[in-house]
């Protein structure tokens, strides 16, 4: 067995010297999504001094490469902008705020809390910012998307109407992990961060959707329509309002103002009308095998609690917080204020249900601030992109993936702590970094197109390299052929 297993790493050695050499960080950053999302720790994972499972192994590969790459001289760092500079403060601030404390006292060791949901993804920021970009690359990164989001629509369907036997992989409906069992939880086990990753694929559909041929937009509609039934079948409220959102914000873009007034109306006067008419049916809406209807509207009102709680604690330590990932060493006192008339100690076993007021209390208002500086910045630049009509259509594109994938984050921070839910800061960060990287550079030169060969992916013809905004460029189209050259005096006006 030994002289096996010494024979299988010479092999593996062998292989991996060529793609260290010429691997395609893009690819390995898109099969990372992947793997993370569907076979990540809860499907095989090897527990010790850190727990090592098949993403994070394929994680530790790309940073490595990431490393060998720059060290050869095929990477070249951009000059530093402020979402650089905000996270790398963030990440060393947090990890100084994470130290400290009685580790008994603690559900999970707030110093690896930190490793696994605040390094991982700004490393993956990292690696996407020095990526170089293809066109291709952004083809195959948004249809991977595309597909990841129709399978995790598929399993949320089957798992909510029982049919276990398409269920995949099985550690979904394990009954032992017994939370959001009978809801749409996916492979992360969590309805709110496998809703989250069906929006950020409504983001790429949608993104895709602009511009394209009515054939190929009949297509992504009814990609869209099924990731609307899986997004529904996450049971999961905040999930419902950011796959719409996601699709609203980018139809926001590109509609005519009437258009954009007339959804503003429709949706004030639908979001009233079921605050009047079926408030009661969704604060009682039954989700969870385990849990009543009862249960469920109590979950909704155990929240301004924990938001009392969240406010007391702010004004205490209102610069620097209480500790990242020490919440349950700090809030005890609290639960007994008796100022607001309210049942504090109802909560006292509940942490954070809110993206923004967990930051706060842990690191107060230096971490809160870092944090939203970073989501700022990248809607910024997702919406000059999305909304710069002398760029070509793929970069675009971007923009839109950017802004809809923020727009789908929002409510879900809003109800869900979401910066503990696997995977969900990799997607942020890491298609943040995408999105930083081609939005200082543009894309590079596919050497297929540039050697005259076919393009590499059918239906797309790949034009010259663009890294500095030129309108005379060619634009890949998901599904149709590139438009004709332009003059830079005459804006784009696709779709």
């Amino acid at each position: 067995m030994n002289l096996l297993a010494l024979l299988f790493a010479l092999a593996v050695v062998v292989w991996l010297v060529p793609l260290v050499k010429d691997g395609r960080l893009a690819s390995l950053l898109t099969l990372l999504f992947l793997t993370g999302t569907v076979f990540g720790p809860p499907f095989l994972a090897f527990d010790g001094p850190i727990q090592i499972s098949l993403d994070r192994l394929l994680w530790a590969f790309l940073i490595g490469l990431a490393a060998v790459q720059w060290r050869l001289g095929k990477l070249n760092l951009s000059p530093v902008n402020r979402v650089d500079v905000c996270l790398l403060v963030f990440v060393v601030y947090l990890f100084q705020r994470s130290r400290g404390g009685d580790l008994s006292e603690t559900l999970v060791d707030p110093t690896a809390r930190w490793l696994f949901y605040i390094f991982m993804p700004i490393a993956v920021y990292c690696v996407a910012r020095v990526t170089p970009f293809r066109r291709s690359d952004l083809w195959w990164l948004l249809h991977a998307l595309i597909g990841l989001g129709v399978y995790l629509s598929f399993t949320a369907v089957c798992e909510v109407k029982g049919w276990h036997a398409f269920v995949f992989p099985k550690h979904i409906l394990d009954p032992d992990v017994w939370m959001f069992l009978g809801r749409g939880r996916g492979p992360l086990l969590n309805p709110a961060g496998n809703g989250f990753i069906i929006g950020v694929a409504m983001a790429a559909v949608a993104a895709c959707f602009v511009g394209s041929d009515r054939r190929t937009k009949a297509i992504y509609a009814a990609i869209g329509v099924i990731l609307l039934v899986g997004g529904y079948a996450t049971l999961t409220r905040s999930c419902w309002l950011g796959v719409a959102g996601a699709v609203a914000m980018i139809a926001m873009v590109h509609s005519p103002r009437w258009v954009r007034v007339i959804g503003l109306a429709a949706t004030v006067l639908l979001a009233g009308a079921m605050a009047m008419g079926l408030k009661e049916e969704l604060m009682a809406f039954k989700r969870d095998k385990a849990l009543s209807a009862a249960d469920a509207a109590k979950s909704v009102e155990l929240r301004p609690l924990l938001a009392t709680v969240a406010w007391e604690m702010f004004k205490d330590k209102p610069l620097t917080g209480h500790g990242y990932g020490q919440y349950f060493q700090r809030h005890d006192a609290y639960h007994t204020i008796r100022d607001y008339g309210l049942p504090l100690e109802r909560v006292r076993s509940y942490s954070h249900h809110n993206v923004f007021l967990a930051f706060l209390v842990d690191s107060g208002l230096i971490g809160l601030g870092l944090f939203l500086a970073v989501i700022v910045t990248l809607a910024g630049y997702g919406w000059r992109m999305a909304t710069d009509g002398s760029l070509p259509l793929d970069r675009r594109r971007v923009g839109l993936l950017t802004i809809g994938i923020l727009a789908c984050y929002f409510p879900n921070a809003m109800f869900h702590n979401m910066t503990i839910i696997p995977m969900v800061q990799v997607f942020l960060l890491g298609i943040g970094g995408v999105v930083v990287a081609i939005y200082q550079n543009g894309f590079v030169k596919d050497e297929a197109n540039a050697s005259g060969s076919a393009p590499l992916v059918p239906g797309l013809r790949l034009g010259t390299d663009f890294a500095g905004g030129s309108a005379s460029d060619l634009t890949v189209s998901c599904g149709r052929a590139a438009p004709p050259l332009r003059s830079k005096a005459e804006p784009w006006n696709e779709g």
